[in-house]
């Protein structure tokens, strides 16, 4: 009977926070999907398998598995450590539950852990117990379990659950899919059909009876020393068959060494394959993204250069922004700055009517002389208004002086008014002067600019959505790991491919001359054998001669058979590869096309997709190249006479496959697998209502999927506090 989860419940486990009770998943028989997204516990639930078969898990972040009881500290939900006091203890575990037929098993791994310091995710702040694996045992009839205490017995209820050689087929992550079977490699498919038939067996008697004839070999050639005088010819041929067979084993092992080394170009060559396809395509694209960045970094720095001289245009007589708006502002100064100009000019012949009164007012008799008798009058030192004297000197002449004088006395440095902005206003109107003519060609200034703005800024944008695109079809077609950062290296790419092509070439053709070597080596050798035989001494006993013809008969049908189990299995995975490979592309448009299984030199399988005629059909994504393998897997499994009885555990096999891939997947795997666990975020979209894309609703009511449960992590809330929260949606 099939080995079925019934459930897997976890305590805190990562951010599966909280007891067994509250962390629980039901399954059932069929297929059943947990959605979530990064982060959300996909990776976690794959661990418990993990620590349930291995007794390790995988550390996320460098892709290494570690001991449980050395990563122990990371495995405890950092909510539940931070919870635990000093001296307290936390409890971590898993719990699992499945079916075979009559009877069901309970397994539950755990340990506890001692807080002994103050740092929460320090080692030396845990003390870590780990607990004897718990395993019981019920059935259907008496439903209550019992425990069970042999530690042999213990684990063979854990391996039933999928056994050890099958797990490879059964419990994966979505990359392993490609190194579960190297096609290159005679051994990796060698494995995968001792996986399936007794070729083993075949191994293990063409071994015997190849010891056996070469014993009877030995012994015939004892016989015929014994038996017979001295016969130079037979002695020849017999060293001359010993020398023969040392060749034919040296070029065996030359044979061996080449065909390393064409199962390693090989391999290189498949690594490289895609990444070769798209080499030339990758560098055009390089190509374009060069010139366009050229282009782009001219039109920015024009871009740039354009907003940095807007300013300038403000304050540029050409342009005089800065007068936009003050059209009125030039008659307001106008009738401001002439009250200014008269209020000034009356203040100023104040302060000077004060001062010199007379430059202004007369402060003479009417009668008084004028200016030239005023000049006699001080000449003649005599005042002809008085009548009096007036000598040099005296008070009366130097009055007479003063009259004369006083227009010119003026102080005309003395301030008049408290700050005379004469010369400020006079300024303004000089640096205004430029501005004066440019209101009415402002607005079309300004309008120009912004087109010539929007311009640039519209061309910017459509050369960085360009560069974007272009660098985004680049990324499309790279390979993770292929690719150095910041570094072109699709010429590398194509001379290490073009480089693995020739050594190919190189080990094909000796391999093929060494193939004719030891052609030609064992027709010497059977030669000389008939040789010997015909020199043999007729009085040898029969029994001798007929058990080494009855032996060498064996190993040559042994070794038939054992190539012909090898070739007829390898025929059958290829029709049932072609059986699942069309399921698995049923929503795809690569049609018209089959799997083919072609022998390379060195003993391994060449796995093409191709049509009718035998020509290659497109399809090199990593997606498709991952399908292709899956399908062999999926042969592997339903190649086999027998019933498969092992769940399928599988996190992220999607995440390659695209859309219509997946619809495939999820229609096919229950034809293989009598039950399957799909962990997966390519369903889930967390800007939907739902959570689920279109497919994942599809799914959601599809017959073929009896459970679906959604994960969600609350990413605002800090480490301490997160949790996973379960939704079971059916």
């Amino acid at each position: 009977m099939a080995s079925i989860i019934n459930s897997i419940s976890f305590k805190n486990f990562f951010n599966y926070y909280g007891d067994y009770d509250t962390t629980r998943y039901d399954f059932e028989e069929g297929v059943n999907i947990v959605v979530a997204d990064n982060g959300a516990g996909k990776s976690k639930f794959f661990n418990a398998f993990l620590w349930l078969f291995y007794d390790t898990v995988l550390n996320s972040d460098d892709k290494r598995t570690y001991p449980v009881k050395d990563f122990a500290v990371k495995i405890i939900s950092d909510k539940a450590k931070n919870e635990t006091l000093m001296g307290d203890s936390v409890e971590t575990g898993i719990k699992l539950e499945y079916s075979t037929g009559r009877y069901k098993f309970q397994i539950v791994k755990s340990f506890i852990a001692t807080r002994i310091g103050e740092k929460l995710s320090d080692f030396d702040s845990w003390q870590i117990t780990l607990n004897d694996v718990e395993v019981d045992k019920t059935d259907h009839v008496l439903p209550k379990y019992k425990p069970i205490y042999d530690a042999e017995e213990k684990h063979r209820v854990i391996n039933q659950l999928i056994l050890p050689t099958l797990r490879q087929y059964s419990f994966f992550q979505g990359e392993e899919v490609d190194k579960m079977i190297d096609f290159t490699k005679k051994s990796s498919i060698e494995d995968a059909v001792r996986t399936l038939t007794n070729i083993s067996k075949y191994e293990d008697i063409a071994k015997i009876v190849q010891d056996i004839s070469n014993k009877a070999y030995n012994d015939l050639n004892k016989q015929t020393k014994s038996t017979s005088d001295h016969n130079d010819r037979l002695e020849s041929a017999i060293e001359l068959k010993k020398s023969l067979e040392i060749q034919l084993e040296q070029e065996n092992e030359k044979l061996n060494i080449q065909k390393e080394l064409y199962e390693t170009a090989e391999q290189e060559k498949n690594d490289l394959e895609q990444n070769f396809a798209n080499a030339e395509k990758r560098k055009e694209l390089d190509d374009k993204i060069s010139q366009k960045s050229r282009v782009l970094r001219g039109v920015k720095e024009d871009y740039d250069n354009f907003l940095e001289g807007i300013n300038s245009r403000f304050f540029d007589g050409g342009f005089s922004w800065i007068s936009l708006g003050f059209e009125r502002s030039v008659v307001d100064f106008k009738d401001k700055i002439k009250d200014f100009r008269q209020k000034r000019y009356e203040k100023r012949a104040l302060l000077n009517a004060t001062e010199n009164p007379n430059d202004y007012f007369t402060i003479l008799p009417s009668d008084s002389p004028d200016a030239v008798t005023l000049e006699q009058m001080i000449e003649s030192e005599h005042c002809h208004v008085c009548n009096r004297s007036a000598e040099k000197g005296s008070d009366a002449h130097n009055y007479l002086l003063k009259l004369k004088n006083r227009p010119n006395e003026t102080d005309s440095t003395r301030d008049f008014v408290k700050n005379d902005l004469e010369d400020f206003f006079g300024n303004l109107q000089i640096n205004a002067s430029p501005f004066l003519n440019k209101f009415e060609a402002i607005p079309q200034s300004v309008l120009r600019t912004r087109e010539k703005e929007l311009e640039l800024k519209k061309r910017l944008d459509k050369l960085n959505s360009e560069l974007k695109t272009l660098k985004a079809r680049r990324k499309d077609i790279l390979i993770a790991g292929t690719e150095s950062e910041g570094a072109d290296n699709a010429s590398d790419i194509i001379n290490q491919y073009k480089g693995s092509i020739r050594r190919i070439e190189q080990a094909s053709g000796r391999i093929e001359r060494l193939q004719n070597n030891i052609s030609e080596l064992k027709t010497k050798i059977t030669n000389t054998d008939k040789e010997i035989t015909s020199l043999r001494p007729k009085d040898i006993p029969e029994g001798y001669t007929v058990s080494y013809e009855i032996t060498q008969d064996l190993v040559e049908a042994t070794n038939k058979a054992q190539a012909r189990v090898f070739d007829k299995m390898v025929s059958l995975l290829e029709s049932h590869a072609n059986e699942h490979f069309e399921s698995l592309i049923k929503y795809n448009d690569i049609k018209g096309g089959v799997l083919s299984f072609e022998k390379t030199p060195s003993g391994g399988i060449s796995l093409d997709y191709i049509d009718e005629l035998g020509n290659d059909v497109s399809g090199a994504s990593e997606g498709f190249q991952r399908m292709k393998k899956f399908a062999v897997v999926m042969a592997i499994i339903s190649a086999n006479t027998s019933q498969y009885n092992y769940p399928l555990l599988a996190d992220a096999p999607l995440s390659a496959f695209g859309k219509a891939f997946n619809k495939g997947f999820f229609e096919a795997i229950p034809d293989v697998f009598p039950q399957s666990i799909i962990l997966v975020k390519d369903l889930y979209d967390k800007d939907l209502d739902g959570k689920l894309t279109d497919l994942g609703q599809k799914l959601l009511e599809s017959n073929t999927i009896r459970t679906l449960y959604l994960n969600e992590v609350d990413e605002e809330l800090p480490q301490i506090e997160r949790t996973t929260k379960i939704e079971r949606r059916k």
